[in-house]
């Protein structure tokens, strides 16, 4: 059984129409769950870039590379040079994404 069984309709000028859906365009909502967000005033939040899941991939793999290196120096072992410089590099090249998505 469906929840919502009430419809209202309202009627927009040309310019109304096109502001909501150049709101909605920017969510991952559909018109009326923009709609319903607007209604109960929770806060309704820009879909995320499509490079932003690229990001989060190379921050946790640079953060899985400094933690399998931290746990070596916590065991005892010796690190080589190699490896800090790998992940450095890993860690650089993230910092970078991230400062390109968000700089122009």
């Amino acid at each position: 059984m469906r929840k919502r069984t009430h419809e209202i309709k309202i009627r927009l000028t040309a310019e109304e129409l096109a502001d909501l859906n150049a709101k909605v365009k920017d969510t991952l909502y559909s018109r009326e769950e923009f709609c319903r967000c607007a209604i109960t005033g929770m806060e309704v939040k820009q879909a995320p870039t499509a490079d932003i899941p690229i990001l989060i991939r190379d921050i946790r793999r640079a953060s899985f590379s400094l933690d399998r290196l931290f746990r070596k120096v916590n065991s005892g072992h010796l690190i080589n040079d190699s490896q800090v410089q790998e992940v450095l590099k890993q860690t650089y090249l993230a910092a970078d994404a991230i400062v390109k998505a968000y700089t122009t």
